[in-house]
This record gives C-alpha cells, structure tokens and sequence, in this order.
C-alpha cells in the first residue's frame, strides 16, 4: 500500500513537471499563429483534427543566455493541433527585445506557428512597429506576415504600407531583417515624404 502511494506521488510529480513545458510549447511554439482560434479550431475539429490542449490569457517572458530579455509573448487563445503540431493563436503579440532598448512590437488577429516554431504565419491587421533611439516611430502594416525567428526575417508578397517620420511609403511586398533593422520593398513602390 505505502509503495502504491509513492507511486502516485512519483507520477503526480512528474506531472507537475511535464505541464509547464507542455504549456510553454503551446503557449509558443516560439508563438503561435492562426485564423480566429474559436473559428478556425471549430473548422479544424469538423474536418477531423483535434485540439489536444488550449490555453487563454497566456504570458510567457524568455530571457537569453546574458539574462537580458530576449521577448515577451501574449495570445488570447492558443490551440495546439495534435496532428499537424501546429498552434493556432488569437490576437498574438510579440515584443521582440533581443537585449535591445528598442524592441520590435508585432501584433495581429490571428496566427499560426507550425511545428518546432520555425515559421510563424500572422494574418489580418498585421503591425509591426518600433520606435528608434531617436524617438522616431517606424509602423509596417500589412494582412499577412511569415516570421522566421531563427533569422529575424519577416516577409510578405502582400500590400504594405511604412508610415514613418520621413513620410508614408507603400509597396507590393516586403523583406525585412528586424535584428538589423533592414526593409526591402520589393515592388510598385510609392512615396509620400515630408520634408523637416
């Protein structure tokens, strides 16, 4: 009887350990991203997948090796999908610190993060916004958005439009390298720039 005890004491803890981890993959998957959560699980639920766990409300702050804030990650849902890894995320926003004062804010409506968090795919009101040493606001809006965060590259082949303290520019397409804080537009490029 004492040893049946310990047993369950034994897996109790192991539990308890499993459930943050098992948590933080969802809650990331680096983060994760989909259509409306409620929506797009129903769609997925009637087409066979299953929702293994879900989170609300969900928070999760990482640091990097030096202890300096390397992002901080909100949703108002995230669903896991058990057969195709992937997380399917509500209102995702992400500040991307990488030790930096000046941190990359992106939000949207919805998004998805396919397995392992190696490509983040953000849909509806995208923004991706960022004040520089400066002071000078920087805000990319668009309706689609791949991030790759091993690489800090966020592409799109979709309308963008840039409004910063130079003026408002739009363009089909974007390449952009947050970490060094490059912008590629890539075509039908146009400008409106106010002279200080």
């Amino acid at each position: 009887m004492a040893r049946s005890s310990r047993d369950r004491k034994k897996t109790a803890r192991s539990w308890l350990i499993l459930l943050p981890a098992a948590a933080l993959v969802a809650a990331l998957g680096y983060w994760n991203l989909g259509s409306d959560a409620p929506d797009k699980s129903l769609a997925n639920n009637h087409s066979g997948h299953t929702i293994d766990f879900y989170m609300t409300h969900s928070h999760t702050t990482q640091f990097n090796e030096e202890g300096q804030l390397h992002y901080e990650f909100t949703a108002a849902r995230v669903d896991h999908i058990q057969q195709t890894d992937t997380s399917l995320m509500t209102l995702p926003d992400l500040l991307l610190h990488r030790g930096s004062e000046q941190p990359w804010h992106i939000t949207s409506q919805r998004g998805e993060a396919g397995p392992d968090g190696k490509v983040i795919e953000l849909f509806d009101q995208v923004n991706v916004q960022r004040t520089d040493a400066h002071g000078r606001p920087f805000l990319l809006a668009t309706e689609h958005l791949i991030y790759l965060p091993d690489t800090d590259h966020a592409h799109t082949d979709l309308p963008v439009q840039i409004d910063s303290a130079q003026g408002v520019t739009t363009a089909r397409g974007m390449d952009a390298y947050l970490k060094k804080g490059t912008v590629s537009l890539l075509s039908t490029v146009r400008g409106r720039y106010e002279n200080n």
